[in-house]
């Protein structure tokens, strides 16, 4: 029986460039940015997705959420890194 994944309630501090896969007629990723703002994070595999009522959902590798989480532009609540 496989675990629902976990959920966090985040708010982004400062706006966090990150790599988005794909994009309209790219290959590979494509760079975006995330707004300052409160999130509904779920981990999914090694990324996490953020979920916010004003904008469509995006994903950041966990790796680049935890070096943004250390510099203090990313607060994510009971968060188990």
């Amino acid at each position: 029986m496989a675990s629902a994944p976990r959920k966090y309630s985040a708010r982004i501090l400062r706006p966090i460039p990150y790599d988005a896969p794909g994009g309209p007629g790219a290959e590979g990723a494509t760079r975006q940015v995330a707004p300052v703002g409160s999130y509904d994070v779920a981990e999914t595999g090694e990324h996490l997705q953020f979920f916010s009522e004003d904008g469509d959902p995006f994903q950041m590798r966990r790796s680049h959420a935890l070096e943004h989480k250390r510099a203090g532009h990313l607060h994510i609540e009971d968060w188990e890194s």
